[in-house]
């Protein structure tokens, strides 16, 4: 299958190595600049011993190839916006500028999508897109290596009815070569407010660690994470507004507190240190920029739908004062 992935950080390094170590023709879209770059990609599954991948010459492009049959989008989410300030992919151009040159093939978003961003995106690029949700989590460590974990209990889960009707075959294609090349995955329906609902459920959560200064940092301020699990409670209940969250949500969001906290990262340090590492590099100040827009977003839906987020105010307020800190 050829595959176009927008994007060549660590999402979209595993979903692409992996399918083209399959033998599928997969190209990365990346910037002008980043095209000529002859350095192989490698991607370790850290829960999965002996699982080592080498893309040795990845396919770099500045534009989406025009016979691709069909596009995955890992980009940040502060880079999915149609205009603003955010870092755009290739030559100042957004993604809707990508997509709006590239073939006319069904476009997965696997960047996490809030209903405001989507519609702009679509209407930005003149299509329907398809969100999706990952089953993946991994960061770029010192050598350039992707470091990843598969949820061993989750499928990449791509939305039945996100794209339009005629697109469904590659879709469902798309969700073979997926399962095929170990990253099972499937069709399902309202994947778009799944995806919705459990990014803003879980967003104060991941935005502490950008708010605290890390995790180790975050556990020694007890004002921000006071402040996060009381914003934490807010925005399940606008995620609740939104659509139904992954199964998981709700019972991590339930577990987390002041007492469980400290634990259970003193355990992690002992039985799992690289998780993290994991933390600090893919919530942590590095995202401050996708921490901004999100938090943004996710204020702007609360007073859509009347829900009150006092607190997520405030811990938005303390993320953008670590601003001039930098």
């Amino acid at each position: 299958m050829r595959i176009s992935i927008v994007g060549a950080g660590a999402l979209g390094r595993v979903y692409g190595v992996r399918l083209a170590a399959q033998g599928d023709d997969v190209t990365f879209v990346v910037r002008p600049e980043r095209a000529a770059d002859a350095r192989p990609f490698v991607i370790e599954q850290v829960n999965s011993a002996d699982r080592r991948d080498t893309l040795e010459r990845p396919r770099l492009a500045a534009d989406i190839p025009a016979d691709a049959e069909v596009v995955i989008v890992t980009v940040r989410f502060d880079q999915l916006a149609p205009g603003g300030a955010a870092p755009r992919p290739a030559e100042g151009r957004t993604v809707a500028d990508l997509l709006l040159r590239g073939p006319s093939v069904p476009v997965v978003v696997l960047t996490p999508l809030l209903p405001p961003q989507r519609a702009s995106l679509e209407e930005a690029a003149r299509r329907r897109i398809t969100p999706a949700m990952p089953s993946i989590s991994g960061y770029l460590d010192e050598r350039d290596v992707v470091r990843y974990w598969i949820v061993g209990f989750a499928s990449t889960l791509i939305d039945d009815e996100g794209g339009a009707p005629a697109e469904r075959p590659l879709l469902e294609e798309l969700a073979r070569r997926l399962t095929s090349a170990d990253l099972p995955a499937r069709l399902d329906p309202d994947v778009g407010a799944q995806n919705a609902a459990t990014t803003t459920a879980f967003f104060p959560l991941i935005a502490a660690i950008d708010a605290g200064g890390g995790t180790s940092a975050l556990l020694e301020n007890e004002g921000v994470l006071g402040t996060a699990l009381q914003a934490t409670r807010e925005c399940m209940a606008l995620a609740d507004r939104v659509g139904t969250v992954a199964p998981w949500t709700k019972l991590l969001t339930r577990a987390i507190g002041p007492f469980t906290l400290k634990p259970g990262v003193a355990l992690a340090r002992l039985v799992a240190p690289e998780a993290l590492r994991f933390l600090d590099a893919h919530f942590g100040p590095k995202l401050h920029a996708q921490h901004l827009a999100m938090g943004a977003a996710v204020l702007a839906m609360g007073r859509e739908h009347g829900v009150s987020l006092p607190a997520l105010e405030r811990l938005m307020a303390l993320i953008e004062g670590r601003t001039g800190a930098r």
